[in-house]
């Protein structure tokens, strides 16, 4: 009866169970469930900022329509924000793949700010306090999204930093059961050569370089006298602490000769004397210094040179690999040759990289657009490559400067990038543009712009590496090392852009095991090489090779087992031959066992001698000091043996055979 009892009882719980559940499913919902919206990792996201919501604002019962349009109007302002006063510039919205961590959290802080400005203690209805969430989540869930992917690129970078310190990279071994099963090699890798220009004014930065992101650097020292071929000066070039620091972490170093005066150039170029004293200071100065080439920097020479100019890279060519043919020759290009200096098809085959400057600008907007420029990455990149210069040869070389461009004035100024993260990042807002990079509108009163400072950061730059990567080119430049100067993000952008981590794994086979025959076999037939290598190039055996043969006691074992059947052989044969005498029939058999004995005793004595360094006089020794081969000793023990019998036939047994008496 009990057990019915409690049956009873638990069908009654279950049924009330089942009752409410069906009321709670049955009860009337809100026709947009944003909770059943939300990914899981952003549910607490979202009831932190309801609550935050909720808190801020306490509503009045009695509102008016004209708050509600407000907060309306606030909310849809986040999907459609207005269009600033220049229209190159594309706001950033939510939808913006591009769009900065910092610029989200700034998008978040205005929302909330805008609502405790504009509204006044009113009521809001839970339909807008959820249509405002649905507006503020995918936000606050792309900023979870970039950072996680930030923290994903830190690590990798983090290892790439850890494994340049390992040249020939690491490896690590897989073992089960102290059985290595795989084997993997962890090795830097490059997708693109990195060139990197120092200028002779930045010597002071040099220590704060990262020069393992490097593949060479460009010093930037080498001022022409154009009338003469000499240099005006080489700013440091002989003394500069960078060439010596870069060689060491394994950087290769060019020396930039350059002029920017068209006279000069002028002279340069119509003068072969000047010209071939320029090479000849060149290959002095490369020696000096176990530099690896050099770079063309010519500006503005003209087309009337052009001809002169492509004889000059020839002959340059020529006399410079004539003294080492490993050395270099690049040469810097602008991205418009508006002068029609460079005849890049006649050069191209003296030259073995071109360079592109895109660190220059003449007219206002960002210094190296992606597209829609004359100056962009896209033109100036097309441009050399229509006039058939492969693309293994082309290095695109951009700038960490930024440019300020001031309209009242009509002037511009170049910028250290980190000068504008010090004077201009903590007191503007930058606004981003996909094909352009960063502006900063700087302005007065609050309505007129008097100046943009048009910059690349992280995330620009980023998609600047990443567009003249898949363009096919060499590689990247970069112009005016230490402008970054104490901040680490540039050259991790770097590396993370130009290097990878080459993993190759190997399995390895588990070793089987041997049966006894297999094992036998093997053990025979190392032995046996072994014996060739002594007996035949005794100088190249070692005592390693001697401590793996097992036969060495073996020999020795052999050796006294020989003597002692020899002696019982001949004791054996004394007592036969004295009791029988000549009627012992078995004489010729034993007397030729004790011959063979005799032979292979002989040659075994002699193996234990080779074999043991102590004994100096032949074979293996402890000096190291290769001595008289094996066979040599058994060609010498032949040839006495044979010398020995025929004398024992002619000479001793003519004298001891008695003389027969008729």
């Amino acid at each position: 009866m009990r057990f019915i009892y409690i049956i009873i009882i638990v069908f009654c719980c279950f049924s009330c169970t089942i009752s409410f559940a069906q009321e709670k499913s049955n009860a009337p919902t809100s026709k947009k469930n944003v909770s059943t919206e939300i990914p899981a990792d952003s549910v607490k996201i979202k009831k932190s900022l309801l609550k935050k919501i909720t808190d801020a604002f306490k509503f009045r019962a009695n509102f008016r329509k004209g708050e509600e349009q407000r907060v309306i109007a606030i909310i849809n302002r986040l999907q459609k924000p207005d269009q600033p006063r220049d229209t190159t510039i594309n706001n950033t919205y939510i939808t913006n793949n591009n769009v900065p961590i910092s610029t989200i959290q700034k998008q978040i802080d205005s929302l909330f700010l805008d609502f405790t400005t504009s509204v006044d203690s009113t009521k809001i209805s839970n339909i807008d306090i959820n249509n405002l969430v649905d507006k503020l989540l995918p936000m606050v869930q792309k900023k979870i999204d970039l950072e996680k992917e930030e923290e994903k690129r830190q690590a990798r970078i983090k290892e790439i930093r850890s494994l340049l310190q390992y040249p020939n990279g690491i490896i690590v071994t897989t073992k089960i059961n102290n059985i290595p099963v795989k084997i993997i090699t962890k090795k830097i890798a490059r997708n693109s050569e990195v060139y990197g220009f120092h200028p002779y004014w930045m010597n002071k930065y040099y220590l704060n370089y990262n020069y393992k992101a490097l593949n060479t650097l460009i010093y930037y020292g080498y001022e022409l006298n154009g009338k003469t071929g000499g240099y005006k000066t080489l700013n440091g070039w002989d003394t500069a602490e960078v060439i010596n620091k870069a060689k060491n972490e394994g950087c290769k170093v060019l020396l930039c000769i350059f002029d920017k005066n068209q006279k000069s150039l002028d002279e340069f170029l119509n003068n072969k004397d000047s010209q071939l004293r320029l090479i000849n200071e060149t290959k002095f100065l490369l020696k000096e210094k176990n530099a690896d080439g050099v770079n063309i920097f010519f500006e503005n020479f003209g087309d009337q040179n052009r001809y002169n100019f492509t004889q000059f890279i020839s002959l340059f060519h020529n006399t410079l690999k004539d003294a080492n043919r490993s050395y270099q020759i690049t040469i810097t290009l602008p991205v418009v040759d508006q002068y029609r200096n460079y005849d890049v098809e006649e050069i191209e085959p003296f030259v073995d990289r071109f360079i592109i400057d895109f660190s220059k600008k003449n007219n206002y907007g960002p210094i190296a657009p992606l597209k829609g420029s004359n100056y962009s990455l896209g033109t100036g990149i097309d441009r050399y490559l229509n006039r058939n210069i492969p693309p293994k040869k082309i290095i695109a070389c951009l700038t960490y400067d930024g440019i300020l461009w001031h309209y009242k004035s009509k002037r511009s100024e170049f910028k250290f990038y980190n000068t504008i993260v010090k004077d201009y990042l903590g007191k503007y807002t930058p606004l981003y543009d996909k094909n352009n990079g960063a502006l900063i509108n700087i302005v007065k009163n609050k309505k007129d712009t008097i100046s943009q400072l048009w910059f690349d950061d992280v995330q620009t730059i980023s998609e600047k590496y990443d567009f003249i990567l898949n363009k096919g080119i060499r590689g990247i430049g970069i112009w005016g090392l230490g402008s970054d100067d104490g901040r680490p993000e540039m050259w991790n952008v770097l590396i993370d852009k130009t290097m990878y981590i080459k993993i190759k794994t190997t399995i390895v086979t588990p070793p089987v095991k041997e049966g006894r025959i297999a094992f036998w076999r093997r053990r025979i037939n190392e032995e046996i090489e072994l014996y060739i290598c002594l007996f035949n190039h005794p100088c190249e055996f070692s005592n390693e090779d001697k401590k793996q043969m097992f036969s060495d006691d073996l020999i020795i074992i052999i050796t006294k087992t020989l003597f002692v059947a020899l002696i019982i052989i001949a004791l054996y044969c004394l007592r036969q031959k004295k009791q029988l005498g000549d009627d012992w029939k078995k004489s010729k058999l034993f007397y030729g066992i004790l011959t063979f004995l005799c032979v292979l005793l002989t040659i075994c004595v002699v193996l234990c001698l080779f074999l043991n360094p102590e004994f100096a006089g032949f074979g293996l020794s402890e000096s190291g000091k290769c001595e008289t081969t094996f066979i040599t000793v058994l060609k010498i023990l032949g040839g006495g043996f044979f010398i020995g019998l025929l004398a024992m036939k002619f000479l001793i047994f003519p004298l001891v055979k008695p003389r027969e008496v008729p």
